[in-house]
């Protein structure tokens, strides 16, 4: 049965992408800006100290964070569904595919901080005698759940650049939205991603990373709304 091409008014997995696009960039950008953050992330004691510190604060952030990326990928998925014929349609399987890699990967990636933020809490109140081990339990939580972070930065901005040019190529979505896709996608990837996975964590790549994420959760409320209008 060949797919419609479009947003249909009444479909329900267009109405649901709309509400997932809409609610996940709300929850990411309220938990995104209240997770605790070090002043200079390349310091895992000082990670560790404010992660420990706060320790229910950073699960519940890490927590909903990871829903927020789950309830996204149901709009992309509203994304992957109306673009169904011609080179679009293919260069949006292959974004959509990405992203679910991506949002894999990012949950990976927030069930260790999630157990980084418990170890962290251990150390700061472990015994003299334990503090070492305790220390190394975090430490080497941390370091995975960084690992992970900086190939899901890459993963999923690629994959949001990819699903842009399938939207450029598509008669279904403003030009435009196609293109705010590509370049927050490349820009991301290159700034954040790329940068960590060579140069490591800093306070300048935080930055540029909570500035970039919180573009991309502004991109992803237009194309809720956008989607809203043509769905409900």
């Amino acid at each position: 049965m060949v797919q419609q091409q479009g947003i249909v008014k009444g479909d329900v997995l267009q109405k649901i992408g709309s509400a997932g696009f809409i609610i996940g960039a709300i929850l990411l950008v309220i938990f995104n800006l209240l997770l605790p953050r070090a002043d200079d992330p390349s310091i895992t004691q000082q990670v560790l100290q404010k992660l420990g510190g706060q320790e229910v604060l950073t699960q519940l952030c890490v927590l909903l964070t990871a829903v927020g990326l789950w309830v996204v990928m149901a709009g992309v998925a509203g994304v992957y569904r109306s673009i169904s014929t011609g080179a679009g349609a293919a260069w949006t399987r292959l974004g959509f595919y990405g992203i679910l890699v991506g949002t894999a990967l990012f949950t990976i990636s927030c069930a260790l901080g999630m157990a980084e933020a418990g170890a962290a809490a251990n150390w700061l109140a472990a015994p003299a005698i334990g503090q070492a081990t305790a220390y190394s339990v975090a430490a080497s939580l941390h370091a995975g759940a960084l690992s992970v972070q900086t190939m899901s930065f890459i993963e999923y901005w690629l994959a949001l650049a990819i699903l842009g040019i399938g939207m450029v190529l598509s008669a279904v979505y403003p030009r435009w939205m196609g293109w705010v896709g590509i370049v927050l996608g490349i820009g991301t990837m290159a700034a954040v991603g790329i940068v960590m996975a060579f140069a490591g964590p800093g306070s300048a790549t935080q930055v540029v990373s909570m500035v970039l994420s919180l573009l991309t959760c502004l991109y992803a409320l237009v194309v809720g709304i956008w989607v809203a209008r043509k769905a409900w």
